[in-house]
């Protein structure tokens, strides 16, 4: 599908003209579909997509700093089921940032649809005393994924954690 909409841009947009480079028609794509991404910062804080809303995430992924969180969060948001927070909250962890209470945190979340899992990470939350309690206050159901350097969850495993 991709290959498809980024031939026809090509066909319709530069039948005529000086050659196109690669990196400014990714970034034309980019910015005007959205096209390489699952992630729904690229919709400012006005526009929301039909049928979408922001939701407090079903999965949180937390684990020790350099064990590999962004590593999953970016493997996971592949998948077009899955929507991810842009950027660590640091929500349960940080007592400025949980005062301002769930609907800022939903706030930070993006836009989904009822059959996607929005996904946020935060290693911090590995270490913060507070934040257990803080995320099982929230949502006592809540999918935790923890990375660690010494475990190893394989793909069928992760796949049954999530559903």
């Amino acid at each position: 599908m991709a290959f498809l909409l980024v031939s026809a841009y090509l066909l319709l947009t530069h039948t005529q003209g000086a050659p196109v480079e690669n990196g400014a028609l990714l970034e034309t794509l980019k910015s005007q579909v959205g096209l390489f991404s699952n992630k729904s910062e690229h919709y400012s804080a006005q526009v929301r997509p039909p049928g979408t809303s922001r939701r407090i995430p079903q999965t949180i992924i937390i684990g020790v700093r350099k064990g590999g969180t962004r590593a999953l969060l970016e493997m996971l948001d592949i998948h077009p089921n899955i929507v991810v927070a842009a950027t660590e909250v640091h929500f349960f962890d940080w007592d400025e940032n949980y005062v301002k209470g769930i609907d800022w945190y939903r706030s930070l979340m993006p836009f989904s649809y009822g059959n996607q899992i929005t996904i946020e990470k935060t290693p911090g939350y590995f270490t913060s005393p507070q934040a257990p309690e803080r995320i099982h206050d929230m949502n006592s159901s809540i999918k935790l994924l923890i990375t660690h350097p010494g475990l190893y969850i394989g793909r069928s495993e992760l796949l049954q954690t999530l559903e």
